[in-house]
């Protein structure tokens, strides 16, 4: 469970954003090799998570390709994701897991060490997920025949057993 001690909040609060900041630099990377009308620069690198986020699935919409339906779903996924991230990073966490909003009319409640070592996990598999469509999907999608043919071949003997949302292995 991440190396913490019972009850406590603060070191899986920590892998919490040391993921998500990993699957934000997942999504700029996906952002850069996406087709735009202009180029992924430092300017859109500073946009919230949630405009990259509807910004990559314009971007993989206009593609028109099916064998997106993956990488859209779990473009939908991340807003979810981070959603907890904002509520729990940017809300006040006080002993026995009372996590109050900063917003105006949001109740506080309870956060239990479980539920954010739970979602430290599902932002770092949502990161591998993310990661996975960019290198099977985007790229030799975006790259001519023989840079597929000898793309797949270098990473299909590595990852041939890619986590699902569930956790389990895709077949």
């Amino acid at each position: 469970m991440y190396g913490a001690f019972e009850g406590d909040l603060v070191r899986p609060l920590g892998f919490v954003t040391l993921h998500a900041s990993y699957a934000e630099g997942e999504l700029d990377e996906l952002l850069a090799v996406l087709p735009a009308k202009e180029s992924y620069k430092d300017d859109k690198r500073k946009w919230t998570v949630g405009r990259k986020l509807n910004y990559a699935q314009r971007l993989v919409r206009e593609l028109r390709s099916p064998d997106l339906i993956d990488l859209q779903a779990t473009l939908e996924e991340a807003k979810a994701l981070f959603e907890q991230r904002n509520e729990l990073v940017h809300g006040r966490l006080f002993a026995g897991g009372r996590l109050v909003s900063n917003r105006d009319g949001t109740s506080e409640r309870r956060v239990s060490q479980e539920e954010v070592v739970r979602l430290a996990e599902q932002l770092f598999n949502w990161k591998e997920r993310l990661w996975l469509c960019r290198c099977r999907h985007v790229i030799p999608l975006l790259s001519p025949i023989d840079e597929k043919i000898a793309f797949n071949s270098l990473i299909e003997p590595a990852y041939s057993g890619s986590l699902k949302s569930n956790g389990k292995p895709h077949p």
